[in-house]
């Protein structure tokens, strides 16, 4: 066989080669393809987010005059209980204002003692007046004393009464003074009790913001506490399936400082305001269980459990 020949043969076999491979790999299958009713089918799906750790209720304890701090007794990181002392502010001028209001209690309260003891005398003088006049006009009728006599008794009797009528007067206003007086050192001693920092409530230190003897102004915190029965997650979710995420879902959260664990939880919140910028809406989750450690500001990751319509039955 010529060597021509051969090349020709062998071309051929390439040629069909090449033509069972290509329909092996082109071929399509003719077999019907079955008919899907269309209908709505429930499933579970997710919806994902990502955010920070953070919690509903979080205060500060300020002083609301500007004192130096006269004693502490938290640091950062401590449990304290509700009504717990966490620091003490120096009084200053707060004390001597208060010795100042109790002394001027107790001397008008003195004043009003003496005032009261006064206005027996002076009730007894009015009724003797009073009885001697009334005597003076019965012998006036019967001629027994001059007219010139009846008016001397007239006028006593009326200098009694009016003297009478000022201790009145002046018991009022000295009752008056020992109630502002006594309102004012109330006052000094609310400001002194104020200048003790109680915890409103079960909390947890998350800072501590001075030392023994700093100055801390008026308004300015000395600790932040966070009720710890109120962390949960704020999550940021996109837009577009935030209209799928309702309060009471259930989701799964994964903390940064817990990579290889989740922590169930469920959607307490839905922001009313979404992020004009990222086009994120704000969901809060709550914890079923809270984690032993937990850190305001860290990052998490978060899927929400929703059911997700598929389809519509036409």
């Amino acid at each position: 066989m010529k060597f021509a020949d051969k090349k020709i043969i062998i071309g051929l076999i390439v040629l069909i080669l090449g033509a069972i491979v290509l329909k092996k790999m082109f071929w399509v299958s003719e077999a019907p393809i079955p008919a899907v009713e269309k209908n709505t089918i429930e499933t579970n799906s997710t919806v994902f987010g990502t955010g920070t750790l953070e919690a509903e209720e979080i205060v500060i304890l300020a002083p609301k005059t500007t004192a130096k701090i006269q004693n502490l007794y938290a640091d950062e990181g401590d449990m304290v209980h509700a009504g717990q002392v966490l620091a003490v502010m120096e009084p200053s001028e707060l004390t001597a204002a208060l010795h100042e209001g109790e002394a001027s209690i107790a001397k008008s309260r003195s004043q009003l003692s003496a005032a009261k003891a006064a206005l027996k005398d002076l009730k007894a003088k009015a009724h003797l007046a009073d009885q001697t006049l009334e005597r003076y006009r019965e012998l006036l009728k019967g001629g027994f004393v001059t007219q010139a006599e009846y008016d001397s008794a007239y006028a006593s009797a009326q200098s009694a009464s009016a003297q009478l009528e000022s201790g009145h007067e002046n018991i009022k206003l000295l009752t008056l003074d020992v109630e502002k007086s006594g309102a004012a050192a109330a006052a000094q001693r609310l400001k002194i009790d104020d200048l003790s920092l109680r915890s409103p409530f079960d909390a947890k230190v998350i800072s501590k913001n001075g030392e023994v003897g700093s100055t801390i102004s008026a308004g300015s915190a000395v600790f932040r506490l966070v009720n710890p029965k109120t962390y949960w997650v704020k999550l940021y979710i996109d837009e577009r399936q935030s209209r799928k995420v309702k309060v009471a879902q259930s989701a799964t959260i994964t903390l940064r400082s817990y990579p290889d664990q989740t922590f169930e939880a469920h959607v307490a919140r839905i922001g009313s305001e979404s992020d004009r910028v990222t086009e994120e809406r704000i969901v809060y989750l709550a914890f079923k269980q809270l984690p032993a450690e937990l850190y305001l500001g860290e990052q998490a990751e978060a899927y929400i459990h929703i059911s997700d319509s598929l389809g519509e039955k036409r």
